[in-house]
């Protein structure tokens, strides 16, 4: 029963840690975990280890355990792994020639994005499992899902994507890329991809751009020593020179 407990408790803080319902920084204390949770000590203590197992905290003894900050290099790196992996995955599944049951369930998830951004109060939520679900697919179809599982086990990267949608609500913009996407497999434009792709990968970080140095800039690990190589490359990202 307490290890049930324990697993129920840790699967909730992930998630809230990674939708950043928890956000960066922010400090956990055992006394008001204990009490949400009508728990003792020892679950919620196994819970934070856990956690900081897969760097979601750092919990430091007799000062607590605090919700660990974006590394912004870890996300640059990720998404230069993924754009290569990806972009290949994308080739072959053209090559595989989709069916029109594949192109309709596709472009059956962008029509929801769509229908998700255009709603008064946007569910960044629901917007982000179906753009996930949407990558997700042609990994799962070449047989490449454990492909997928790994790029989803970056909870740094998670972190930063479901920020980049909450402070930038950059919705009308991913959802071109999408249809860019869609539209190149279905016309098996494979030489498409990879520009396509690398666009749409990095623009997160160009959409942050500055809020990551002002806004939200609690929330990252900054050190001075890149924070040069960072304005440059957010400004040549967004195609901007810098003054």
């Amino acid at each position: 029963m307490a290890e049930s407990t324990s697993i129920n408790i840790f699967e909730i803080l992930k998630k809230e840690l990674t939708n950043l319902t928890i956000k960066p920084g922010e400090k956990l204390e055992e006394a008001e975990m204990c009490e949400r949770f009508s728990v003792t000590r020892p679950p919620i203590r196994t819970v934070f280890q856990r956690l900081q197992d897969i760097g979601l905290l750092e919990v430091v003894p007799y000062k607590g355990a605090t919700a660990t900050l974006i590394s912004l290099s870890s996300v640059h790196q990720i998404i230069h792994l993924r754009t290569a992996v990806e972009a290949w995955i994308i080739r072959d599944f053209i090559a595989s020639s989709p069916s029109m049951i594949d192109l309709e369930e596709m472009e059956h998830n962008v029509r929801l994005q769509k229908l998700i951004y255009q709603q008064p109060i946007v569910d960044e939520k629901e917007f982000f499992r179906l753009d996930s679900a949407l990558h997700q697919f042609w990994f799962d179809r070449m047989n490449c899902s454990g492909i997928w599982q790994m790029i989803q086990s970056d909870l740094n990267y998670e972190r930063f994507r479901m920020l980049d949608f909450v402070g930038t609500q950059g919705y009308v913009n991913i959802v071109k890329d999408h249809e860019k996407l869609l539209d190149a497999i279905r016309n098996s434009r494979s030489e498409d991809i990879v520009p396509i792709l690398s666009v749409h990968l990095n623009a997160g970080l160009a959409r942050m751009g500055n809020l990551i140095r002002n806004d939200y800039k609690e929330y990252f690990t900054l050190d001075e020593e890149n924070n040069e190589y960072w304005v440059n490359y957010n400004a040549k990202l967004a195609g901007l020179k810098r003054k």
